[in-house]
């Protein structure tokens, strides 16, 4: 949700050879019709809603939801805690709009509180005023993660038994946090209760980790060092689980953000697959084709070749051609 490409590449790199620049608009119905724009050149990038530049970057995104998948993802269980936070962060901004702007202000006091923390004579009291801002900001993120995984967890159990039938073993994700004492299960706690409970865990780790940060530099706690970790039967699913099985846990966590987003808002959201057929087991992306067919949301997925597409009737659907960065 911050207006870079879904593939790790510059948006320079977008440009077709010789062009300076590059612009995609479509129309978007959601509570009304709006047209959005991007465009974008080597030096800058620009949006607009309707031919004008909102007055915020969150209008921008208001009332659309979207999931993408991209061949990258499949690193997501195995890759870097990174790629988890992201997926987890975009599936709360998908149900809940003010996450954008709580993240970006955290960003900016965790980039200020960082600064602060290399000088080598920090100023204390400077200190305390960002630590507050900061557990606010923390706490409101570590909160809004949980609650969303609380309810992913019962669409992906229920998902990955679809497109694994034959197994006989419980899957289950978790979130690993930085601030110590959380508890393993939330189900049963009530929400304000839980936010209390995270803020108080915070202020009183930043208190005792003070002084290891002022001698490393930076920050130590928060959630932009936390991470998803997902079991197979009782054995961390990276190590105990195939190749197979990983791609098919992928699939399941794309089912559970969309099947979440529905619950949430009330409509299905505008599915971007990006060139993931060829990636996909045959036999066990089966159920993950049937989902696309049965959703009542748009989907846009591209591919260089129609076989991989396990779809029924696939040429009844709209198809568009690329051609020298323009489609037809």
């Amino acid at each position: 949700f911050t207006l870079r490409p879904l593939r790790p590449v510059r948006p320079k790199e977008l440009l077709a050879w010789g062009e300076a620049d590059a612009r995609v608009q479509g129309e978007v119905q959601g509570r009304i019709l709006r047209k959005l724009a991007v465009s974008f050149s080597r030096q800058k990038r620009q949006i607009s809603i309707n031919g004008a530049p909102p007055l915020r970057i969150d209008d921008y995104f208001d009332g659309t939801q979207v999931v993408a998948f991209t061949p990258e993802e499949i690193q997501l269980v195995r890759g870097a805690p990174e790629l988890r936070r992201r997926f987890l962060d975009r599936a709360v901004f998908n149900t809940d709009i003010r996450f954008l702007h709580e993240t970006r202000q955290f960003l900016r006091v965790l980039s200020h509180r960082n600064a602060l923390l290399k000088q080598t004579s920090p100023d204390m009291t400077l200190l305390d005023v960002l630590d507050s801002q900061f557990v606010g900001l923390a706490s409101r993120i570590v909160w809004r993660r949980l609650m969303l995984l609380e309810r992913l967890r019962a669409h992906l159990r229920g998902a990955f038994n679809r497109i694994f039938p034959e197994l006989q073993v419980e899957i289950d994700c978790s979130y690993q946090s930085s601030i110590q004492g959380l508890p393993k299960e939330i189900a049963q706690l009530d929400p304000a209760e839980l936010e209390a409970m995270i803020v108080s865990l915070l202020e009183a780790q930043l208190r005792r980790v003070r002084p290891r940060e002022q001698e490393r530099r930076k920050s130590l706690v928060g959630p932009q060092l936390d991470d998803l970790s997902f079991t197979f039967g009782k054995h961390p699913f990276k190590y105990a689980a195939s190749q197979g099985q990983t791609r098919a846990l992928v699939l399941a966590l794309k089912i559970a953000e969309i099947q979440e987003i529905e619950a949430r808002t009330g409509q299905a959201p505008l599915l971007l697959l990006d060139d993931v057929a060829g990636e996909l087991d045959p036999r066990h992306s089966a159920y993950f084709f049937q989902f696309l067919e049965e959703t009542e949301g748009q989907i846009l997925l591209t591919t260089t070749d129609l076989d991989y597409i396990r779809l029924p009737d696939i040429h009844q659907y709209p198809r568009f051609r690329l051609e020298k960065g323009e489609i037809h």
